[in-house]
């Protein structure tokens, strides 16, 4: 397939992109259907050398464009809020991973149910993974085929591989094959509780009293909200005003948060964003909010 370097004009902020975007290496960045949230998002895909297909549909009109299929792995995608779930739905199956990972999980073919507990070493891109068992050396024999969940951050690399090869000395190492395909989820730590309050979002560089939004969902560990339009970028530093209703009685917070991802979805667009540095007394009035949303609880505000 034969690529060519994607021009500004091309990559339209807010419409789904007619065509997949491809790394100088071949390696799929965006599928079809995404939507460039930002002009600073343009501007790094363009940066890094954006690439498309040469014979590859360039314009929105002259084909219609499905839903966003994947994003960039390392971006956190949501699909729609809902109160139970605590595990999203794969946002990516592509040959990426991280360049580090916290820990891998590895299940050798024929071992039944037995887990092993891995400590990733290193890796060299496209090639292996070195990892070292606290148990189990002995079952990582060359050749074996291996089940592998991956963490990082918060996101979950679940893929199949092979053992190319162990070493004994001076330390136990054993290498697995690049995997061929990863599938991505992204976990959530605490479970969401729907809600609908307004508030007012912040940002660190305007002296603006903020713009209006709507909370749709929160939790313990942050927050999704819609806005009229994508007022801050993914990984943006911003305060959150809100009047909590608690015990009866509206309390006034402002909660530091930290933009995680930013969609467009009919009528406007929603923003997850992760809380940071909280207030102990903050937490314990969102505690108390959540219980009385959760139950259907809450007393009439004095």
């Amino acid at each position: 397939m034969a690529l060519v370097k994607i021009t500004a004009r091309e990559l339209q902020i807010g419409t789904p992109l007619p065509f997949a975007v491809y790394s100088a290496a071949g390696k799929l960045l965006l599928a079809r259907g995404y939507r460039v949230q930002s002009e600073s998002q343009r501007d790094r895909i363009l940066a890094a050398g954006g690439l498309r297909s040469e014979d590859a549909v360039t314009s929105a009109s002259s084909e219609s464009a499905p839903r966003p299929a994947g994003i960039l792995i390392s971006t956190a995608k949501h699909e729609e809020e809902s109160g139970e779930a605590i595990l999203d739905e794969p946002i990516a199956n592509t040959g990426m991973l991280p360049k580090t990972l916290d820990s891998i999980q590895v299940t050798v073919d024929g071992s039944g149910t037995l887990r092993c507990q891995t400590d990733f070493v290193g890796s060299i891109t496209g090639r292996a993974l070195l990892v070292t068992a606290t148990d189990g050396h002995e079952l990582f024999e060359t050749g074996a085929e291996v089940a592998c969940s991956a963490l990082r951050g918060r996101h979950i690399h679940q893929f199949r591989s092979t053992v190319i090869g162990r070493s004994e000395t001076p330390v136990r190492v054993i290498y697995l094959a690049w995997p061929e395909s990863v599938k991505t989820q992204v976990v959530r730590n605490h479970v969401r509780v729907s809600t609908e309050m307004p508030g007012r979002l912040i940002r660190n560089d305007c002296i603006a009293a903020g713009f209006d939004i709507s909370v749709t969902n929160v939790s313990l560990g942050g927050v999704a909200f819609r806005a009229s339009d994508a007022l801050v970028n993914v990984a943006e530093h911003f305060r959150l005003g809100l009047r909590l209703r608690a015990g009866g009685k509206s309390h006034a917070v402002v909660f530091n948060c930290i933009a995680r991802n930013v969609r467009r979805v009919d009528g406007g667009v929603l923003i997850g964003a992760e809380f940071s540095s909280q207030q102990a007394d903050t937490m314990a009035l969102l505690r108390h909010h959540m219980f009385e949303a959760a139950t259907g609880s809450a007393a009439q505000l004095r």
